[in-house]
């Protein structure tokens, strides 16, 4: 096998322009622009490549190594408004592995695409995001800006460490910043990674239930905080201990590639089956069946097809087990959420 050196990342601003209407000649990009939750022509857009964390449990740090370069805000306006000019797109998704590492970029483009009236989505992280002023904010929100992604991972501070989640976030910061963005009313969604590596059952179900009560809780603090659940799947990130510790406890990847299409392995790129030693079909279990009953009392914003009635219904349903806590066995939940195809973000998207 022969490796080769990883390239540059280029300076976005000085790459060509990219041939939108070359494209349209083959591909008729209006009907790409698809109807979500943040408008009807939703344009899907990469301003930045990178990240400039290390966090050991991602699978874009191989790839990037820490370095991240983006666009200006300037050339992202000139891409946006031409896309909205020319083929009728209304609002946008930000696809970057994080969108908000620069706030002057950010500022810059929120008081440029604000006369637009579109609402635009992006990923960014809490520690980042939490240094930004009250005034850039209330800017970005002005422009826009419905609603952010982000890693809260756990409410668990050793592991947020082990995880190297840049050394500043918190479980109090995790808290706190779903109240200040209930502030100015930007949507925080928050992703949490359960089923960490842990050295006995006991150990595992302990935290498992700890993140589960610790998710409540940020609902108690901000009700409109989207949560999306991910079982934890290891990534093989070079010196991580996290990774260390999931090799010693006998978890291994396939080797050979026609492994990789087994249902099982299909599940796992999924992050719903983790096939790690350390969790049980129990814990696996007992977490889905959370994730129904806060999926149900909480119906997440971006399923559009979800009118007044339909969520009505879905927290009526789901409100004696989630308010008592028992999660086991929700077949009804599960039942009406299959009828009225219930769309879950995490693996469908918008």
């Amino acid at each position: 096998m022969i490796t080769t050196k990883k390239d540059e990342i280029y300076d976005q601003d000085t790459l060509p322009s990219f041939p939108y209407a070359q494209l349209n000649e083959f591909y008729e990009i209006r009907r790409y622009l698809g109807k979500t939750c943040l408008g009807t022509k939703t344009i899907a857009y990469h301003s930045s490549f990178g990240c400039p964390f290390t966090c050991s449990f991602c699978a874009v740090v191989p790839i990037y190594n820490a370095r991240w370069k983006g666009k200006s805000a300037e050339n992202i306006y000139k891409d946006i408004l031409f896309l909205k000019n020319n083929y009728g797109g209304n609002a946008i998704e930000f696809h970057d592995n994080n969108f908000f590492v620069s706030e002057k970029r950010t500022v810059e483009f929120s008081n440029l695409i604000k006369k637009e009236n579109m609402i635009w989505w992006g990923e960014g992280r809490i520690d980042t995001i939490n240094k930004y002023s009250d005034e850039s904010l209330a800017i970005m929100r002005d422009s826009g800006c419905r609603m952010i992604f982000f890693g809260a991972e756990t409410g668990n501070d050793e592991i947020l460490k082990r995880m190297d989640k840049g050394g500043t976030q918190s479980a109090a910061q995790i808290r706190s910043f779903a109240a200040r963005m209930k502030k100015f009313d930007i949507i925080p969604e928050y992703s949490f990674v359960l089923g960490m590596p842990a050295d006995t059952e006991e150990e595992s179900w302990k935290q498992i239930k700890r993140d589960v009560e610790f998710i409540r809780e940020i609902k108690e603090i901000n009700p409109e905080t989207e949560i999306i659940i991910y079982v934890y799947s290891p990534v093989p990130v070079e010196g991580s201990e996290l990774y260390e510790k999931v090799l010693a406890s006998g978890f291994h990847y396939p080797e050979k590639l026609e492994d990789w299409i087994e249902p099982s392995w299909e599940k796992f790129d999924l992050r719903k089956n983790p096939l790690t030693p350390w969790l049980s079909a129990e814990m696996i279990d007992y977490i889905r069946n959370f994730e129904t009953v806060l999926n149900g009392y909480f119906p997440t914003y971006s399923d559009i097809r979800l009118n007044r009635s339909k969520i009505k219904v879905l927290k009526s349903i789901s409100s004696f087990r989630y308010k008592n806590k028992l999660y086991s066995f929700p077949y009804e939940i599960k039942a009406i959420q299959k009828i009225w195809k219930y769309r879950q973000p995490e693996i469908e998207g918008f």
